[in-house]
């Protein structure tokens, strides 16, 4: 009996999942180290990055065949991620994706839109899906019958290409990547329940549904859409003095960086030089791959199409969407406790007057996905649910 006993707490044991690595902002970080010099390694390489391999690309936008039933890895915890298929597009114009879905939603069609309830989740400047990938995961873990869609924007990621590909649009800004998710979306045969859009990707989510609307006979959403915009504002944009990044600033000083880097070891010193805390510097590190002449490292993003984009992003108002939003669409606003943003003042009454919902998300800065990503999910929870938050 004792032995048919630990055979069966054996076999739950080989079943259970692990608990997640711990993560610092999408970076692998050693737990081991205390103040001491800090060594950043990125997945598959001993310094820093995993080089790009034809057979592990993200998914870029496919044609339309007619099934598009991926099986899906396992990861664990109730949510898996679609792997990407070597599959050439015919539209390499089209952001690259990736899909994270709960375990009801597993094998389903990822078209099928009208069986399988989605969210459209958009990452800020200067990152990539795989920032939010863990984000959505819990969100998978927690609705297991959604499927999460991940998209690189242009300049970012997988899509750095997008801007030059033949048959694109040239100009890098919110309102062109914007167009860029809506046509993926389009290939897709999706029409999203949810989108999630954080700092840039806030309003990149906003000028969507602007676009999409405007492109309607009826300026209305075919069906009820759940808009949360993460820790941005939709007008002018503010970032108090005392934040110790500015990405302005930022995307400056790492255009003036001469290539290639002899080492990301090297990048990390000079920014923390320079005032800005190791997780930061080892995030943008992280961003770094071997060059091509196999000596130092490169960006992967295209940084002069990202300065394009942030200076965008600063003059874009997206005003017209809160004071005339398209009928069938709820507007949700979170905002860090310590934001970097300055939110005071007129844009609070404004958001306030035209009923729009603002929640402060405690114990989070900016990356609020990051910071707190369990309080992100329980104020979220009402959207997946069907409920008003």
């Amino acid at each position: 009996m004792r032995g048919a006993a630990n055979a069966q707490h054996a076999a739950a044991a080989a079943v259970r999942p692990s608990p997640p690595p711990r993560r610092s902002r999408g970076l692998w970080l050693n737990p081991n180290h205390r103040g001491q010099r800090q060594t950043v390694r990125v997945r598959g390489l001993p310094s820093f990055v995993e080089p790009a391999s034809p057979g592990k690309q993200r998914q870029a936008s496919p044609p339309l065949p007619s099934h598009f039933g991926i099986p899906d890895s396992r990861r664990g915890h109730g949510a898996s991620t679609a792997p990407r298929p070597p599959t050439p597009t015919t539209r390499p114009s089209a952001p690259s994706y990736e899909v994270v879905k709960g375990a009801l939603a597993e094998y389903s069609d990822v078209r099928g839109a009208l069986q399988v309830p989605t969210a459209v989740l958009v990452h800020g400047i200067l990152g990539s899906g795989r920032n939010i990938r863990s984000f959505a995961q819990r969100l998978a873990r927690a609705f297991p019958a959604w499927q999460f869609i991940l998209v690189d924007l242009r300049c970012h990621g997988a899509s750095v290409d997008v801007a030059s590909a033949s048959g694109a649009e040239r100009e890098n800004s919110v309102d062109s990547a914007a167009r860029d998710v809506l046509g993926l979306l389009k290939d897709l045969q999706l029409f999203p329940n949810v989108l999630i859009g954080h700092s840039f990707g806030g309003k990149v989510i906003l000028s969507m549904v602007s676009q999409f609307a405007a492109s309607t006979a009826t300026s209305a959403l075919p069906r009820p859409v759940h808009a949360w915009i993460l820790d941005t504002v939709p007008g002018e944009v503010r970032v108090d003095p005392a934040c110790d990044v500015h990405p302005g600033r930022l995307i400056d000083r790492l255009r003036a960086f001469p290539l290639p880097l002899h080492s990301p070891n090297y990048l990390v010193e000079q920014l923390r030089s320079e005032g800005l805390s190791f997780d930061v510097a080892a995030w943008v590190a992280s961003n770094l791959r071997l060059h091509s002449s196999g000596r130092g490292y490169d960006w992967i993003f295209d940084l002069e199409g990202i300065s394009e984009m942030y200076a965008s992003y600063e003059r874009t108002h997206m005003w017209r969407v809160i004071e005339a939003p398209p009928q069938g669409l709820r507007l949700d606003f979170v905002k860090a406790e310590r934001s970097s943003f300055r939110w005071a003042g007129p844009d609070s009454h404004r958001l306030a007057k035209h009923g729009v919902g603002v929640h402060v998300l405690k114990d989070a800065g900016h990356w609020v996905h990051t910071d707190n990503p369990q309080g992100l999910v329980e104020m979220m929870t009402p959207s997946f649910l069907g409920q008003q938050p």
